[in-house]
């Protein structure tokens, strides 16, 4: 009998590391919620307590949840990018997930690139940090696309990082991006990417040596709509929709400037986008980091979120990066 358990043992503890060989499947934004059973009125309620928005031409949520009851997790739904175990007893949650607080997790349980948590629903409802913890998820699994980590494919490009670091910055453009604009007499590069006959992702970077600090989000909208109006393509009637679109201080290592998140548009050819920006201090000179998103009547939170991590890996002329 010890025999046939000891083997048991060693047969389940291959098909784990068989599984997660595997790399995670599924929609990056995507989160399978795993729920008890006499959650299941409650879930609609809870899961509104736990989503997340962005404002794109109209707000858009962050994750997109499907469902399945604990009993119902198996096959390819164990390979999800990102599983939540909603329970109402500690003893129903997977012996893989740990941590302190009130959501537990775990990474690549049953595939590689998997995020696994975990959190007791009480009466009160889902913990605050639920969606912190979902959004981190989300993230690593944007960095992981953009830069091809689930292929083992390197989308890095050292040549065009050396080519941007002769300007005073370095920048990790994906190769998918091609060189559109190449003008650094002017102070302006730009990379595009299509995703589709009617997906045009558009990243631009400008800079300005310039004693003259923004004052505020609205000279920072105002300074992002003239670059756009003066460099991007037959954008000379392009503007800010003010009233969907935002700006909040921001910091991104050692620098402070503005995050904008917002809406453009364009009369003279009836189209829109979205756009989401950084304008950041750097000594003497103010950096534009904008990325705009053609798509129409669908999605663009993504686009955005895949400009916020192209952005983030910006690091100044002498910075460690």
């Amino acid at each position: 009998m010890k025999l046939l358990r000891a083997a048991a043992c060693l047969v389940a503890a291959a098909l784990l590391v068989c599984a997660c060989n595997q790399p995670a499947r599924g929609s990056l934004k995507g989160v399978l919620v795993v729920y008890s059973p006499d959650l299941e009125q409650r879930m609609p309620e809870v899961l509104s307590r736990v989503q997340l928005y962005v404002t794109t031409v109209d707000p858009e949520a962050v994750f997109d949840f499907s469902t399945c009851t604990l009993e119902q997790l198996r096959g390819s739904l164990r390979e999800r990018r990102t599983i939540l175990f909603l329970v109402t007893s500690p003893e129903d949650l997977p012996g893989e997930l740990d941590g302190e607080g009130p959501v537990l997790s775990a990474r690549n349980v049953w595939a590689s690139g998997q995020s696994v948590f975990g959190a007791v629903i009480e009466d009160e409802g889902p913990p605050e940090a639920l969606s912190d913890s979902l959004l981190a998820a989300y993230n690593r699994h944007m960095h992981d696309y953009v830069y091809g980590s689930f292929v083992n494919t390197q989308m890095s490009s050292p040549a065009r990082m050396d080519s941007l670091r002769e300007l005073g910055f370095v920048l990790d453009v994906p190769k998918s991006y091609r060189t559109e604009m190449w003008r650094p007499e002017d102070g302006v590069v730009q990379y595009q990417r299509q995703d589709g006959e009617e997906c045009l992702l558009m990243l631009t970077v400008r800079w300005l040596d310039t004693d003259r600090v923004l004052e505020d989000g609205e000279d920072a909208m105002a300074w992002r709509q003239s670059v756009a109006r003066r460099f991007f393509y037959d954008a000379g009637a392009d503007s800010v929709d003010r009233a969907k679109s935002e700006a909040v201080p921001f910091r991104l290592g050692e620098h402070t400037g503005w995050k904008l998140t917002g809406v453009w548009r364009n009369p003279e050819y009836l189209n829109a986008g979205a756009f989401t920006s950084y304008i950041l201090r750097v000594d003497g000179r103010r950096y534009l980091l904008d990325m705009e998103v053609y798509h129409p009547q669908e999605a663009k939170e993504p686009y955005l979120r895949e400009g916020w991590t192209i952005m983030n890996t910006f690091v100044a002329d002498g910075e460690d990066g």
